[in-house]
C-alpha cells in the first residue's frame, strides 16, 4: 500500500495540471470497448499514468527549441476508441502479462529513408521494452536506398521485383545458393543486438540448419503460401552470416529480434509510393498479416497529391487498399498519418490538404485514429520555415534526416500521449 499512497500524492501534486490536460482533451465516453470483468485487477494504471507524465515532460522541454512547429496540436485524434485495444496490449506488456507489441507501418519515401520510424521504434522501445530491430531488407542489394541502422552485403547479386510489393515494399529474386551478411548498429542510440532472425520467403524454401553459422536453433513453417524460417543463434550480437539455398527464390523480408519482452515496430517505405500504385500488389496484405500486428500506421497520401488531383480518385484508390487490408486484417486497430506540407511548381501544394481531409474523414468515419502532421508541422506554407531550419529538402517535398527524425519524435510524443490518457481514464 505504501507505493500506492505515495503515488496518489504524486498525482494529487501534479492535479491542477493533469485536470488542465484533461479538459483540453475534449474526451467522451462511448461504448465501452473493455467491461471491467474482462481488465485484470493487476494492472497498474496509476503508475504508467504517472511515468508517461515525466515522459512527455522531458519530449515538452525538447521540442521547445523547434518554434516553427505546433507541438499544442501533437496529439491523436480518435484514439481513445479506435485504439483502446492497442493501448491495452501495451499495459500488459509494461506489467508483464505480454511478451510482445507489434508495430507495422507503410509508407513512402518519408519512410524508406527510415529517420522517421527509427527515431519513434527507438524512443518507444526505451519505454516499453526492446523486441528487437524488426523487419528489415537488403535494400541496397535491390538498388534503393536502405535506413542507416543496418548494413546488408553479398557477394552474390539479386533481381529485383517491384510487382507484386511485398512486406518490405520489394522482393529479391534468388536463382543460386548465396549468402547475406547482415551488421546492425547503434544508430539511433538503442542496443542494436539480436540473438534471432525470422526470414519470410517463398513456400518451396527450405534451409539447412549445418549450411548456418553460430546458430543454435533452426525451425521451419509454412503459412499459406509463404514459408517462415526461425534461426536462433547461440549468441547475441550486431553481425551474422545467413545462407540462402537455391530453393529460397524469393526473400520477402527479414525480422531481427531479440529474447526480451518489448515492442517490436516494423516499417516499409517504398520511394513513390500512394494509394493508387499499391492496389496491384495483395501479396502485401496476405505477408504482413504474418507478422501479426497490433497497429498498422498508414503513412500514404503524400504522392496521391501529385500531379493532376482529383479527389474523387483519391477517395476511391484509397478505400480500395483499405478494403484489401481489412480483409486481411479485420480486427487490426489503425493509425493514419496524415501527409506533410509539401510545394508543387513551386508553389504551395493545396492538394495536400484536400488529400489529408480525405484520410481524415474516412479515418473519423470508419473508428479509426488520425496524426495530422500537416497542422502540428505548421500548415500551409510551413515547408518553407523547415527548409529555412535545415529540416526540408531543397525539392520541398522532402526532408532533411533531422526533419524526419524530428517527425519521429513527435509521432513518439502523440503515442505517449494517448497512452498517458487511456492509463488515466482506466484509473477513475
Amino acid at each position: 500500500m505504501r507505493k500506492r499512497e505515495l503515488l496518489l500524492i504524486l498525482l494529487m501534486l501534479f492535479g491542477s495540471f493533469f485536470m488542465l490536460i484533461s479538459a483540453k482533451s475534449g474526451y467522451e465516453t462511448g461504448e465501452e470497448l473493455f467491461s471491467e470483468e474482462e481488465y485484470p485487477e493487476d494492472l497498474d494504471t496509476l503508475e504508467e499514468f504517472i511515468q508517461s507524465y515525466y515522459l512527455l515532460l522531458d519530449s515538452d522541454s525538447y521540442l521547445k527549441s523547434y518554434s516553427f512547429i505546433d507541438p499544442a496540436k501533437n496529439s491523436l485524434q480518435n484514439d481513445q476508441r479506435a485504439l483502446l485495444p492497442f493501448y491495452q496490449k501495451l499495459l500488459e506488456l509494461r506489467n508483464g502479462l505480454r511478451e510482445q507489441v507489434i508495430i507495422y507501418q507503410i509508407g513512402d519515401s518519408h519512410v524508406q529513408s527510415g529517420y522517421l520510424s527509427g527515431t519513434a521504434r527507438s524512443a518507444l522501445q526505451k519505454y516499453f521494452g526492446n523486441a528487437g530491430r524488426g523487419l528489415i531488407f537488403p535494400y541496397r542489394l535491390a538498388r534503393t536506398n536502405q535506413p542507416d541502422d543496418y548494413q546488408i552485403s553479398s557477394p552474390q547479386s539479386f533481381t529485383r521485383i517491384d510487382k507484386p510489393r511485398g512486406m518490405s515494399g520489394y522482393i529479391l529474386g534468388n536463382g543460386t545458393e548465396s549468402e547475406l551478411n547482415i551488421k546492425t548498429n547503434s544508430f539511433f542510440k538503442i542496443d542494436c543486438t539480436y540473438d534471432q532472425a525470422l526470414i519470410y520467403a517463398n513456400p518451396e524454401a527450405t534451409m539447412i540448419f549445418s549450411q548456418q553459422e553460430g546458430i543454435r536453433n533452426l525451425d521451419r513453417a509454412e503459412s499459406g503460401d509463404y514459408s517462415i524460417h526461425h534461426l536462433s543463434f547461440q549468441d547475441s550480437g550486431s553481425t551474422s552470416k545467413i545462407k540462402l539455398p537455391m530453393n529460397l527464390e524469393k526473400l520477402y523480408g527479414i525480422s531481427l529480434e531479440r529474447s526480451e519482452n518489448g515492442l517490436l515496430y516494423h516499417s516499409m517505405g517504398v520511394n513513390g509510393a500512394g494509394f493508387y500504385n499499391l492496389l496491384d500488389s495483395p501479396e502485401l496484405f496476405k505477408q504482413v498479416s504474418l507478422l501479426k500486428p497490433d497497429l498498422i500506421i498508414v503513412s500514404l497520401g503524400t504522392n496521391d497529391a501529385q500531379g493532376r488531383f482529383r479527389g474523387d480518385v483519391v477517395t476511391k484508390n484509397m478505400e480500395n487498399f483499405m478494403r484489401m487490408l481489412k480483409e486481411e486484417m479485420p480486427a487490426v486497430p489503425l493509425l493514419f498519418t496524415l501527409p506533410p506540407d509539401s510545394r508543387k511548381s513551386g508553389k504551395t501544394n493545396k492538394d495536400i490538404s484536400a488529400t489529408g481531409k480525405i484520410l481524415r474523414d474516412y479515418a473519423l468515419a470508419n473508428n479509426h485514429a488520425v496524426w495530422d502532421l500537416y497542422e502540428v508541422m505548421g500548415s500551409a506554407g510551413s515547408i518553407s520555415k523547415w527548409r529555412k531550419h535545415s529540416m526540408a529538402a531543397k525539392d520541398h517535398l522532402h526532408f532533411t534526416p533531422k526533419g524526419y527524425m524530428l517527425q519521429g519524435h513527435l509521432l513518439y510524443q502523440a503515442i505517449i500521449k494517448g497512452y498517458k490518457s487511456f492509463s488515466e481514464k482506466r484509473d477513475n
